[in-house]
Protein backbone atom coordinates (compact mmCIF):
# COMPACT_ATOMS: atom_id res chain seq x y z
CA UNK A 1 0.00 0.00 0.00
CA UNK A 2 1.39 3.38 -0.94
CA UNK A 3 0.97 6.49 1.13
CA UNK A 4 0.21 9.86 -0.32
CA UNK A 5 2.62 12.71 0.22
CA UNK A 6 0.06 14.29 2.50
CA UNK A 7 -0.21 11.17 4.68
CA UNK A 8 3.56 10.86 4.77
CA UNK A 9 3.87 14.50 5.88
CA UNK A 10 1.29 14.08 8.63
CA UNK A 11 3.04 10.91 9.81
CA UNK A 12 6.33 12.85 10.04
CA UNK A 13 4.68 15.59 12.10
CA UNK A 14 2.98 13.06 14.41
CA UNK A 15 6.23 11.12 14.88
CA UNK A 16 8.07 14.32 15.76
CA UNK A 17 5.39 15.29 18.27
CA UNK A 18 5.71 11.89 19.91
CA UNK A 19 9.53 11.97 20.00
CA UNK A 20 9.80 15.54 21.20
CA UNK A 21 6.86 15.80 23.58
CA UNK A 22 5.74 19.01 21.87
CA UNK A 23 2.09 19.85 22.38
CA UNK A 24 0.34 20.12 19.00
CA UNK A 25 -0.79 23.70 19.62
CA UNK A 26 2.69 24.87 20.59
CA UNK A 27 4.24 23.06 17.63
CA UNK A 28 1.86 24.77 15.21
CA UNK A 29 2.42 28.16 16.82
CA UNK A 30 6.21 27.88 16.65
CA UNK A 31 6.46 26.17 13.27
CA UNK A 32 3.96 28.21 11.25
CA UNK A 33 2.29 30.70 13.59
CA UNK A 34 -0.97 28.69 13.70
CA UNK A 35 -1.90 26.93 16.94
CA UNK A 36 -4.58 24.95 15.09
CA UNK A 37 -2.22 23.66 12.41
CA UNK A 38 -1.90 20.07 13.70
CA UNK A 39 -5.60 19.79 14.48
CA UNK A 40 -6.39 20.94 10.95
CA UNK A 41 -3.95 18.36 9.53
CA UNK A 42 -5.66 15.68 11.57
CA UNK A 43 -8.99 16.82 10.14
CA UNK A 44 -7.72 16.40 6.59
CA UNK A 45 -6.22 19.78 5.72
CA UNK A 46 -3.41 19.61 3.19
CA UNK A 47 -0.77 22.30 3.61
CA UNK A 48 0.80 24.12 0.70
CA UNK A 49 4.24 22.93 -0.34
CA UNK A 50 5.73 26.12 1.07
CA UNK A 51 4.12 25.44 4.46
CA UNK A 52 5.20 21.80 4.42
CA UNK A 53 8.77 22.90 3.62
CA UNK A 54 8.66 25.38 6.50
CA UNK A 55 7.42 22.71 8.92
CA UNK A 56 10.00 20.15 7.82
CA UNK A 57 12.78 22.74 8.14
CA UNK A 58 11.54 23.58 11.64
CA UNK A 59 11.61 19.89 12.62
CA UNK A 60 15.08 19.41 11.12
CA UNK A 61 16.43 22.46 12.96
CA UNK A 62 15.07 21.33 16.33
CA UNK A 63 16.36 17.79 15.84
CA UNK A 64 19.81 19.10 14.86
CA UNK A 65 19.86 21.30 17.96
CA UNK A 66 18.89 18.34 20.15
CA UNK A 67 21.62 16.16 18.63
CA UNK A 68 24.18 18.91 19.25
CA UNK A 69 23.06 19.18 22.89
CA UNK A 70 23.39 15.42 23.33
CA UNK A 71 26.88 15.44 21.82
CA UNK A 72 27.98 18.18 24.20
CA UNK A 73 26.63 16.20 27.18
CA UNK A 74 28.14 12.85 26.13
CA UNK A 75 31.26 11.85 28.04
CA UNK A 76 34.45 12.15 26.07
CA UNK A 77 35.62 8.82 24.72
CA UNK A 78 39.27 8.01 25.11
Amino acid sequence: MTRTISKHFIAQVEAFLKRSGFKPTEFGRQAVGDSGFVLNLRRGRSPTLATADKVLAFIARLEAEEQARRRRKAPLEQ
